[in-house]
């Protein structure tokens, strides 16, 4: 009887481990794609909201370099002969260009002037930058920095006397660094004498 009873006994149903195993190895794999899909959309986000910040600020600073064609301001914006590039915009063969033209880093204050990108604001390092009639002590925004290029454009179709150009192309860069990748967003525009 004994061994009737061991063969009419029903089969245990179950897993074995290799299925578990199996089940395992494609539930990490799931998982593992998962997790990777999370961290690179928060990492796109992140380089999304650094890009805005770089956006803004160049639109900012075309904003105020535009501003600076109306101010007069003796002994800092003069017009537009001081729309350019330091070194550029001869008057009476004295350049009277205002802009700094490499990467420079960002202050939250504008300086006394009140025109980004200009000695007063765009000093490099982490001191006062001491250019104009007051010291600007504001801090500098970290993992940004700024050129800005200003470009002469001659219209060919109108004459005009030496250094009477209507016309100048503004090209703002702002570098930033996402993942210890280094990007650029340029914002560029032209703007005029009148």
């Amino acid at each position: 009887m004994n061994i009737r009873q061991t063969q009419n006994q029903p089969e245990q149903a179950g897993f074995s481990y290799i299925e578990v195993m199996i089940a395992l190895i494609i539930l990490m794999i799931g998982i593992l794609g998962l997790t990777s899909a999370l961290s690179a959309n928060l990492i796109r986000s992140y380089e999304t909201e650094k890009k805005i910040v770089a956006k803004q600020s160049a639109l900012s600073t075309i904003e105020s370099i535009i501003s600076a064609r109306d101010i007069k301001r003796p002994g800092a914006v003069d017009g537009w002969d001081t729309v350019g590039n330091v070194g550029a915009n001869p008057v009476g063969g004295v350049p009277a260009g205002i802009f700094l033209t490499d990467f420079c880093p960002i202050r939250e204050d504008l300086g006394w002037d009140g025109v980004a990108g200009t000695a007063d604001d765009a000093c490099s390092g982490t001191g006062a930058c001491n250019a104009g009639q007051t010291s600007n002590t504001s801090p500098v925004i970290e993992g940004i920095q700024r050129k800005i290029v200003i470009t002469d454009i001659e219209d060919p179709d109108r004459p005009s006397p030496p250094n009477a150009i209507s016309r100048r192309r503004i090209d703002v860069t702002i570098r930033y660094n996402v993942n210890q990748i280094t990007r650029d967003e340029v914002v560029s525009t032209i703007v005029t004498n009148y």
